[in-house]
Formats: C-alpha cells, sequence, structure tokens
C-alpha cells in the first residue's frame, strides 16, 4: 500500500545551458547518470518521492516535481508560459565556467518575474555548483582540496545576499544531490506551512502538482 503523498512542491531548474542542469534531474529522479545525455529543448519534466522531517520532526512524504527548461536564449519565450506557481527555483551554475555563474543574473531577474506567487516571497531559491567532480585538486585552497574556477566563497555572498539555500553537487558522482534536494523539499514544505494557506502559497498539499499539457525534449 502507497503511503500518503502530504505535499506536491512545483520545482524549477533554470542555468545557462551546458552546466548540467538535466544531468542533476536525471541523477536526483533516477539516481542514474547519462554522459551522452542531450541538451533541453523546451521543457522535460519528472517526479520523485522524498521523506523529508519538518519542523516539528514528523516525517512528511513529499512529491518534487521537477520541471527542467532550456537555457538556450531561442527558447526562452517558449518556457515562459510554464514558470508561474513555482515553489522553488534551482538556479544552476557549472564550478568550472565562470560565465555560467555571470549568467546567473539574468536567470534570476527572470525567475523574480514569472516565479513569485501572490506572496512577494513564496519562492525558496536554492543556489546549485554543479560539476565538482571536474575540479582541480591542490589549487589555492589547500592540498587535496578541489580548486574551483568560481571561489565558494562568491557563491556563499551571492546566497547570503539573495538569501538563498546553496550547495555544492556532482551530477555524476551523485556527491550532495540527494541532500540539496531533500533540504529545498524541506524548507518549502516549512516555509509553506507556517503560512498557515495553501492557497496563497501555491503549494498543492494531498493533490498532485499540474503536469505540463506537452513537452518537447531530447
Amino acid at each position: 500500500m502507497s503511503q500518503a503523498v502530504d505535499a506536491s512542491i512545483k520545482v524549477f531548474l533554470l542555468g545557462d545551458s551546458g552546466v548540467g542542469k538535466s544531468s542533476l534531474m536525471l541523477s536526483f529522479a533516477s539516481g542514474t547518470f547519462d554522459p551522452d545525455i542531450s541538451s533541453t529543448i523546451g521543457i522535460d519534466f519528472k517526479v520523485k518521492n522524498v521523506e523529508v522531517m519538518d519542523a516539528d520532526g514528523v516525517k512528511r512524504n513529499v512529491n518534487i516535481h521537477l520541471w527542467d527548461t532550456a537555457g538556450q536564449e531561442r527558447f526562452r519565450t517558449l518556457t515562459s508560459s510554464y514558470y508561474r506557481g513555482a515553489n522553488a527555483v534551482v538556479l544552476v551554475y557549472d564550478v568550472n565556467e565562470p560565465q555560467t555563474f555571470h549568467g546567473l543574473q539574468r536567470w534570476m531577474e527572470e525567475a523574480d518575474v514569472f516565479c513569485r506567487n501572490d506572496d512577494e516571497d513564496d519562492a525558496v531559491y536554492l543556489l546549485i555548483g554543479n560539476k565538482i567532480d571536474k575540479c582541480i585538486g591542490g589549487g589555492s585552497e589547500g592540498e587535496g582540496v578541489p580548486f574551483m574556477s568560481v571561489p565558494k566563497e562568491q557563491a556563499q555572498q551571492l546566497a547570503q545576499r539573495r538569501r538563498m539555500l546553496l550547495a555544492f553537487t556532482s551530477a555524476k558522482t551523485r556527491a550532495g544531490v540527494e541532500q540539496a534536494f531533500d533540504e529545498l523539499a524541506r524548507t518549502v514544505y516549512d516555509k509553506i506551512r507556517v503560512k498557515g494557506s495553501d492557497h496563497s502559497s501555491g503549494i498543492n498539499f494531498n493533490k498532485p502538482a499540474s503536469e505540463p499539457k506537452s513537452s518537447s525534449c531530447c
């Protein structure tokens, strides 16, 4: 007998093409890694059920509805209509490619426009530095410590300034992946539950989040 779902939340992955959004989603939802995975065209969609501990120490069964969006400029108008009603936004960059970190600014601006609900701060933001498996050891941080082309301090400062959760992951080795999304689910659940109204928050308690009518992905 399947366990009752306490809540379903809608989560968007945003970031430049090639940062590993599709691989992150596949790693989390299916526990697999495909080195030949193609870039998303339009929208891709997966569901992952997780069990999290809420602020009262009660185990909650949460469905995370993951929406992976195309990072290419030409697809931004295609995907913008799907953004509304998101409970959380995952901003992804490649720790080895500084330009993808700088590119987060436009994604944050877009998320602020399309992913906000009626309450200004409803959406929870998670910043992910991905591809840590490709970091070279023995950098300026010390022998054996992975060297990131985008310093951790920059990510920490951005996360603090924007009040975002922060995680460093590898979709390939799955390092940090489950922990990041579990923390996101727990934060969203607790934040919305405290508000005391599922209508204003956009979260769906005991009912599935709406699925895309159609998707175009490869």
